[in-house]
């Protein structure tokens, strides 16, 4: 309650120093505005021009000290904002008060958004990001650039229907404090890297040294994208600050960008370098590991085992289950992939790594309980590929199998979907799939299958932010 007051407050103080400045100006000639460069602005122009370091500020605006957070977020992902919104406490909206962001369309099937200026200006927004619905991008990212910076129009200008203010001067300036655009899922994240590319027979092969196409690396452009500081006040510029931060020179608020389970970090961190912006890469899997090691279920470390379908993702998670599991060093094994030509298979042994060498895993007993774990699956075959080698090496045994995925993609499929809970209800009722609620077209249609299960991301999000 006591929060609530302060944040009502706040809100009122800005709203008052809001009318006030248009009453101010209401009152004063055209050429008397009240702002920093009203008098000088034929002689020295606004500085809305300094470089991306110098107006991409380190530590949030003022406002937020005393204020909630406001969560935001794309359609497809509002079901995991409104959890999130409790977790952090978030002040309440009833429905006849209208959204925060309202993302319509024309006639034309433009994009029509709109958003709350009163609910954002100096306040921490935590910003959801859809990558799925690509028709969805655009908007998303105009909105990311409006909330870095945005016109208040004077109420006077209304009579104009909002046309005269920028060439007056007749508006002030908004702001979040601080911006957290959180991406569950990452859709671009396998293109974040070049290959040479060549036409063989009207193939396309990446087998030539000589190739004279290259790959778009979409996931570190996409990045960039995101990461782009927001536009400048539109000159003459405004005769004040709502958030009570500088316009000159131009202050712009911290921005950081948060990946779940990202499938390569080093290429997407790097990327934006650049651009004074924050990147934060977490990964699920230690929360999962913890979660999986309370269970009543749980057969001690003596019994448990935990295998990735590749090399690449034991690397990624070998120190995270030695740190939450603490089982011995063969306990924690791999498969190898082979190659044949363009088709990746999986070797029919288990392995794992003792020192610089590797030992191979011949047996499973009844008693042990494997579990299985990848960052994201399109089709979940290498997934059960590696169940059903578990099982031909426990001889018909069939030891508990739990299958773990951060992200299930399903090639964003309805049919891909059924088709795996098919197969795990397949692999005997000892088999369990598990993800999480990062990719909800997906999901959400696995939620009814009695062997899978589907985790929220809410609380391990508000954690972080």
């Amino acid at each position: 309650a006591g929060a609530a007051a302060v944040a009502a407050s706040v809100c009122t103080v800005l709203a008052l120093r809001y009318v006030e400045g248009a009453r101010s100006q209401s009152e004063s000639p055209a050429h008397g505005l009240r702002r920093e460069t009203s008098e000088s602005s034929s002689k020295t122009p606004p500085v809305f021009d300094r470089t991306t370091q110098e107006n991409r500020a380190s530590k949030p605006g003022r406002v937020s000290r005393w204020t909630r957070p406001v969560v935001i977020a794309a359609p497809a992902l509002e079901s995991l904002a409104s959890t999130l919104r409790k977790r952090l406490g978030c002040e309440e909206f009833p429905d006849s008060a209208g959204p925060t962001v309202s993302l319509e369309y024309f006639k034309s099937g433009d994009p029509n958004t709109r958003f709350n200026w009163q609910r954002v200006v100096g306040r921490k927004v935590v910003f959801l990001f859809d990558t799925i619905d690509q028709s969805r991008l655009f908007e998303q990212l105009a909105l990311l650039q409006a909330l870095q910076g945005f016109a208040v129009p004077d109420g006077e200008d209304k009579g104009s229907k909002w046309k005269t203010y920028v060439e007056l001067g007749k508006y002030s300036w908004g702001r979040a404090s601080h911006i957290t655009v959180v991406l569950p899922w990452y859709r671009p994240c396998q293109m974040e890297r070049m290959s040479k590319w060549s036409l063989c027979d009207g193939k396309w092969t990446n087998g030539d040294a000589e190739g004279q196409w290259l790959d778009v690396p979409t996931a570190q452009y996409m990045a960039r994208l995101l990461a782009t500081p927001g536009s400048v006040p539109p000159l003459p510029g405004p005769y004040d600050s709502l958030d009570g931060m500088p316009l000159n020179p131009l202050w712009r608020p911290p921005l950081e960008l948060l990946f779940i389970e990202l499938h390569e970090e080093a290429p997407i961190s790097h990327s934006v370098s650049d651009l004074g912006a924050t990147v934060r890469m977490e990964r699920f899997v230690p929360r999962f590991l913890e979660k999986f090691k309370a269970q009543e279920s749980y057969v001690g470390s003596q019994h448990t085992y935990v295998l990735f379908p590749d090399k690449g993702a034991y690397a990624r998670y070998v120190e995270s289950v030695c740190q939450r599991l603490k089982l011995d060093a063969d306990h924690i094994l791999f498969i190898k992939k082979t190659r044949v030509g363009d088709t990746i298979g999986q070797e029919q042994k288990v392995f794992y790594e003792y020192g610089s060498s590797e030992g191979e895993k011949s047996s499973f007993s009844a008693d042990d309980h494997v579990l299985i774990i990848d960052d994201f699956t399109n089709s979940g075959s290498t997934l059960f590929g590696a169940v059903n080698l578990v099982q031909s090496l426990a001889g018909g045994k069939h030891p508990a199998v739990t299958i773990f995925v951060s992200h299930l993609v399903a090639a964003y499929d309805p049919k891909v979907v059924d088709a795996i809970k098919d197969k795990v209800a397949a692999l005997g009722p000892r088999t369990r799939f598990v993800t999480t609620n990062t990719i909800p077209s997906t999901t959400d249609l696995l939620r009814s299958a009695p062997q899978c299960q589907v985790l929220d991301v809410a609380d391990f999000i508000s954690d972080l932010v």
